[in-house]
């Protein structure tokens, strides 16, 4: 897929269920919001520099409207705002963010919604792929990447510590697997530096929240 976001989702979504896996407070939704900043740099827009702060590089368009408007917002800032200050922002803004990156992918003949009622009562969206092997080739590039070292680029190294982030490793990868992938992808992440901020920042939020609930 194009953008970091199409991935990580389509690593999230059940295609048995149409629904999006468990996401362990709000994790997904910060890694999805996480995505943009990391897309906007991969494409060199924006960079972050060694306090985690997000700089303009590029003032010209990415193409992508959503995109645009975020990269606008960076530019616009007063002053330079660290990756954590952006991801926060934009989750409590965009609380429906896996609705427009699933409704993206409806768009783009990826998937296909379906309208069904729980109890009869609740409307509730699922969404099943209308070809699987997009998922398939998506989960295998990253299990070659983490076991293999195949294909590991900024992109992908970007996406895994999205994943990682995000809690979806155990979406990957087999049980047998996940002690040597949990390794691998900390390697992994520690040599990417981009997008280890931005990682960084969505388990530091994580973290508060998870405090602040069991504080309370």
């Amino acid at each position: 897929m194009q953008y970091l976001s199409q991935d990580l989702i389509l690593l999230a979504l059940n295609p048995q269920t149409g629904k999006t896996r468990f996401s362990w407070y709000s994790a997904l939704d910060y890694g999805l919001v996480g995505s943009l900043l990391l897309d906007l740099v991969l494409q060199g827009k924006l960079e972050i520099d060694n306090d985690n702060r997000v700089i303009g590089a590029i003032a010209v368009n990415t193409g992508n409207e959503f995109l645009d408007q975020r990269l606008s917002e960076v530019l616009a800032s007063s002053r330079p705002r660290t990756a954590r200050f952006w991801v926060t922002r934009w989750r409590r803004r965009y609380l429906g963010i896996q609705t427009i990156v699933l409704q993206n992918l409806v768009d783009l003949g990826v998937l296909e919604r379906q309208e069904q009622r729980i109890l009869g009562l609740f409307p509730t969206q699922r969404y099943f792929l209308t070809d699987e092997s997009i998922q398939h080739e998506i989960i295998q590039q990253v299990r070659a990447a983490v076991l293999e070292g195949i294909g590991l680029d900024s992109r992908m190294a970007a996406l895994i510590s999205l994943m990682q982030a995000s809690h979806l490793t155990d979406a990957v990868f087999r049980p047998e697997e996940r002690p040597e992938a949990r390794s691998r992808i900390r390697a992994i992440a520690r040599e990417e530096l981009v997008g280890q901020a931005v990682s960084k920042a969505i388990l530091t939020i994580q973290a508060t929240t998870f405090g602040a609930i069991s504080g309370g």
